[in-house]
C-alpha cells in the first residue's frame, strides 16, 4: 500500500510544473556565473594572493573549476532554502484547496500512510536538488575551467591539492542536505495547516530568515541560543574544506537537525491526523 501510495505522489509531483524551477533555475544560472568567474580571474586572483604577491612567486593559476564551485555555492546556498521549499509547500496544502482529501481519505487507507507517502517525495526532492546543485556546478566549472589545487581562507591561506577535494565536496553536499532537509520538513509541516501554498513558503523563508539574523548578530543572548537553530548551520559546509575536519561542529550540525527535522515530522503527523478533512 505505501509504495502506492509513493508512486502515486511522486507522478502527482512529475506532473507539476512547479516542481521544475529549481533544476531549471539552477541548469541556467550556473553557467553563466562560471562565465563571470573566468572573466573575473585575474582580478579575484590578486584579492586571494593579497600581499602574498609582494613576497613570493607564483606559478600557474588558482582559478580553476574547483574554486569557481566553492565560490558558486558559497554565494548560492542562501538561496536553496527557498527552493527547498517549492513542493513541500504545496503537497499537502493544494490537497486541501483542491478539496481532493475529502474523497481521498474516505478511502481505506491510513493518514499516517498518506502523508508519509508525501513526507518521502519531499525528502527525495530536497536530497535531489541540492545533489543536483552540488555536482551539476562542480560538473560544469570544472569543464570550463579545468582541475587544480583549491585555496580557500582558514588560518590563513590554505591550498588542498587537487585529490584531496572531491570527497570534500561531497562531504559538504550532506552537510548542506541536513540543514535543507530541516527546512523543508519545516514547510511540510505548515503545509499541513495551511490550505494555500503560498503561506507555508513565507513563513518557512521568515523563520530561516530571523535564524540567520540570529546567527550574523554579535550579541551575547543570539550567540548562546545560535547552536541550538538549524538555521545557524546553513553555511558549515564551508568547515569541510578546513584542515583539520571541524568533527565536533559535524556532529552539532546533525543532531541539531535531526532534532528539528523529528519534531517538525512529529508535529506534522499528529496535526494531519486529528485534522477535520470537511472543514
Amino acid at each position: 500500500m505505501i509504495r502506492d501510495l509513493i508512486i502515486n505522489e511522486g507522478l502527482k509531483a512529475l506532473h507539476k510544473k512547479r516542481t521544475y524551477i529549481s533544476f531549471i533555475l539552477i541548469t541556467v544560472l550556473i553557467p553563466f556565473i562560471v562565465l563571470a568567474v573566468d572573466s573575473g580571474g585575474k582580478t579575484l586572483e590578486t584579492k586571494i594572493y593579497g600581499q602574498l604577491a609582494d613576497s613570493f612567486l607564483f606559478y600557474g593559476s588558482v582559478i580553476n573549476g574547483f574554486l569557481a564551485t566553492y565560490i558558486i555555492v558559497a554565494i548560492l546556498i542562501s538561496h536553496m532554502p527557498f527552493l527547498s521549499t517549492i513542493v513541500a509547500s504545496e503537497i499537502v496544502s493544494g490537497e486541501y484547496s483542491k478539496g481532493t482529501f475529502r474523497m481521498y481519505l474516505t478511502r481505506p487507507i491510513s493518514r499516517n500512510n498518506v502523508l508519509l507517502s508525501k513526507l518521502i517525495i519531499v525528502l527525495f526532492y530536497t536530497i535531489s536538488m541540492m545533489f543536483f546543485f552540488f555536482f551539476y556546478t562542480l560538473l560544469a566549472s570544472l569543464l570550463w575551467l579545468g582541475i587544480g589545487d583549491l585555496a580557500v581562507f582558514h588560518n590563513g591561506l590554505l591550498l588542498l591539492a587537487e585529490d584531496d577535494i572531491v570527497w570534500r565536496f561531497f562531504l559538504a553536499f550532506l552537510l548542506s542536505t541536513l540543514v535543507m532537509i530541516s527546512v523543508s520538513c519545516l514547510c511540510f509541516l505548515i503545509s499541513t495547516v495551511s490550505k494555500n501554498s503560498v503561506t507555508p513558503i513565507i513563513i518557512t523563508i521568515s523563520v530561516v530568515f530571523v535564524g540567520t539574523a540570529v546567527t550574523f548578530i554579535p550579541i551575547p543572548i543570539f550567540e548562546r541560543i545560535n547552536p541550538f537553530l538549524f538555521t545557524g548551520y546553513i553555511d558549515t559546509f564551508l568547515s569541510a574544506f578546513h584542515d583539520p575536519l571541524p568533527v565536533n561542529e559535524f556532529w552539532n550540525l546533525f543532531i541539531v537537525n535531526l532534532f528539528w527535522s523529528s519534531i517538525f515530522i512529529f508535529i506534522s503527523f499528529h496535526i494531519f491526523k486529528t485534522k477535520d478533512i470537511l472543514n
